[in-house]
């Protein structure tokens, strides 16, 4: 039994959800104006970058946000922020900010300088034709995703490998050896869809001969515990 004379724990304090909130916004205004000092004064590409995110995403100020981006594209020369930049342009169907060609203009210049992830993302505008302004061109998207995926986007090694693959249209060619190349690029990567479109391409023999086993393994890399398994016992 404890003695009477112990000493007391103090109550914890709880804070107040008045006072969760004023401590939220308190930490949101000091990351604010660190990100703007290091991006403004210091220059700092990365502090930038995330700075034009921040102003994306807390303070939704597109405009801001689209003159620190640009700038971190095109005079400190920083991708991500031209891909930023693009998506910001490419905004929700509706919104009166969205401007699709402006935004594929943004992921054009980024995937000249092998940023992969936009050279993917003009490919998709391309191959959707958008708002009326940009004309649906598959034959030009085909080669945005093959740029995407030499320069290491599984998304481009996809997408380009599908177009390969189908040809779903007259301006594309069957060319199932180049939709092998890039669908096993995309399935070490991690996608499962082009794991399950190689193991197709095996049992039917499309641009390679008829193999059961090939089939078979690349059915087993598109499950996920699988994959695991096998990362586990690397």
């Amino acid at each position: 039994m404890g003695s009477v004379f112990a000493k007391k724990t103090p109550t914890e304090h709880v804070p107040t959800l008045d006072e969760q909130m004023t401590e939220r916004q308190e930490y949101i205004d000091n990351l604010r104006a660190q990100l703007s000092f290091k991006c403004i004064k210091e220059e700092k590409e990365d502090a930038c970058q995330y700075y034009g995110e921040f102003l994306i995403t807390m303070d939704k100020t597109k405009e801001a946000a689209r003159e620190v981006l640009s700038k971190n594209c095109y005079k400190r020369g920083y991708d991500q922020s031209c891909m930023t930049l693009g998506q910001c342009y490419l905004a929700s169907e509706g919104d009166p900010e969205r401007d699709v060609v402006e935004a594929l203009k943004h992921f054009e210049y980024a995937c000249k300088k092998k940023d992969a992830s936009s050279c993917t993302m003009a490919g998709i505008m391309r191959g959707m034709g958008m708002d009326g302004e940009i004309p649906r061109d598959l034959k030009q998207s085909a080669v945005d995703f093959e740029r995407g995926c030499e320069f290491g986007d599984k998304a481009g090694c996809y997408q380009g490998a599908m177009l390969a693959r189908y040809a779903p249209t007259p301006s594309l060619k069957h060319d199932y050896a180049k939709a092998m190349t890039m669908f096993k690029k995309a399935c070490e990567d991690g996608s499962l869809a082009s794991c399950q479109e190689l193991a197709m391409m095996y049992e039917r023999g499309l641009g390679v001969p008829i193999n059961a086993q090939k089939a078979n393994y690349y059915h087993r890399m598109a499950m996920p515990q699988f994959r695991r398994d096998m990362v586990a016992g690397l």
